[in-house]
């Protein structure tokens, strides 16, 4: 368990994290990326542009 970097609630994870996942707070709503497993470290998720079909 880690905490949430935009509200500060407990976000549960499970065992086998992998950077890149993206996991979502229970809590907010937060989209939050693994950067780091070991310890775990959590930051914003990337938001997807639209390409517009180009």
């Amino acid at each position: 368990m880690t905490e949430c970097i935009e509200c500060g609630a407990d976000v549960s994870l499970h065992d086998d994290l992998e950077v890149g996942e993206i996991v979502d707070c229970s809590t907010c709503g937060a989209e939050l990326e693994v950067v780091d497993t070991d310890p775990v470290e959590l930051d914003s998720a990337p938001e997807l542009e639209e390409d517009w079909g180009e």
